[in-house]
This record gives C-alpha cells, sequence and structure tokens, in this order.
C-alpha cells in the first residue's frame, strides 16, 4: 500500500503544480485515488479478497447483490431499527440486508428457512443488528470474513433450498387436496 501511496502522492503534486495549464480535473483524480487506496486498504488490512480498482466510494457502494459497505455517520445514515437500540458513529461498516426478507429464497416466503440462513451469518460476529429489518452490520475488523465466505454460504443455501421448495410445494399440494376433499 506504501507504493500506492507514493505513486499517487507523487502524480498528485505533479498535476497540481500544473493545473491551471492541464486539463485534467484533479478531484476527480484524487478521489479516484482515495477510493483505490480504500480497496487497498480493504484488502491489505482487512483480509478482502476483492479486487481494489472496483471500490469507486468509500461513502455507499454495493459490493454485490445484498451486500454493501459504507460510512455511517449515525444521523444522515442510521441503523432504522437497532436490536440493542445502539447506533455507529463515523463508522464505515460492511452491511448485509434483506428488505423482502425470506423471498430472497422463494415466492412462497420460506421464513423458517431464511431464519436459518440469517442465523448463520450471525455466526460472523456482526457489530449491530437489525432484526426487524433482516439487516447485519459488521465492523471492517470482522467484515473480510463474512465477505469472503458469503458467496459459498449463498450458494449452499440456494442449492439446499430446491430440495426445501420442492417439500414446501409437496406439503402445500397436499394440504389443497385434503381441503378440497374435505368439501
Amino acid at each position: 500500500m506504501e507504493n500506492t501511496k507514493k505513486a499517487y502522492k507523487e502524480i498528485l503534486k505533479a498535476l497540481n503544480k500544473y493545473k491551471e495549464d492541464i486539463v485534467f480535473d484533479i478531484s476527480d483524480l484524487e478521489r479516484k485515488a482515495k477510493n483505490h487506496l480504500f480497496g487497498v486498504e480493504l484488502v491489505e488490512k482487512y483480509g478482502f479478497e476483492i479486487d481494489p480498482k472496483i471500490i469507486h466510494s468509500t461513502d455507499w457502494q454495493e459490493l454485490m447483490d445484498n451486500m454493501y459497505i459504507g460510512f455511517w455517520d449515525g444521523e444522515r445514515r442510521n441503523i432504522s431499527w437497532s436490536d440493542d437500540g445502539s447506533q455507529p458513529k463515523n463508522e464505515t461498516l460492511l452491511c448485509l440486508k434483506y428488505p423482502t426478507g425470506a423471498y430472497i429464497f422463494g415466492e412462497d416466503y420460506p421464513a423458517e428457512f431464511f431464519q436459518k440462513f440469517f442465523l448463520e451469518l450471525k455466526t460472523y460476529e456482526p457489530k449491530y443488528t437489525d432484526s426487524n429489518n433482516n439487516s447485519l452490520y459488521f465492523s471492517l475488523d470482522n467484515a473480510g470474513k463474512i465477505y469472503n465466505a458469503y458467496k459459498g454460504i449463498l450458494k449452499r443455501y440456494y442449492e439446499e433450498n430446491k430440495e426445501d421448495l420442492k417439500k414446501r410445494k409437496i406439503k402445500q399440494m397436499k394440504d389443497e387436496l385434503a381441503k378440497l376433499e374435505n368439501v
């Protein structure tokens, strides 16, 4: 990271020296350098298995479906319904959000199946939890672990859901058949 920081510092120093004579948007380049350095920090300091060049914001960015990294000041951006009432104050957090809850696994809203998935995600020790809104917030010190494991966890649950969905459909059809037979 130190070489990357040094490179940006030297490049930006040279550009700023000649900013009256050039057409580059130096503030945009500075912002891009800051974002890239944040990406490098995610890799080197926090263990994220990520291409640091994909980071385009230190304020808010979707990393994959239902996963975001962002800055919570506790006022402008806060946790809607924190389980313990606590709020982050000037923290960058990794957030897993499931606004539609169990619909992630099917139109029949398999609540028990979703809870099993959500409870496994909680084993990665989020700093803040908003169970009412199906959201988990991880400090950067802990976020690399869940980021790196997430795709595998999600894939495993999607595979497991294929069988579970069959069982739910069979039960639903049997219940409908029983209703028809009792009419």
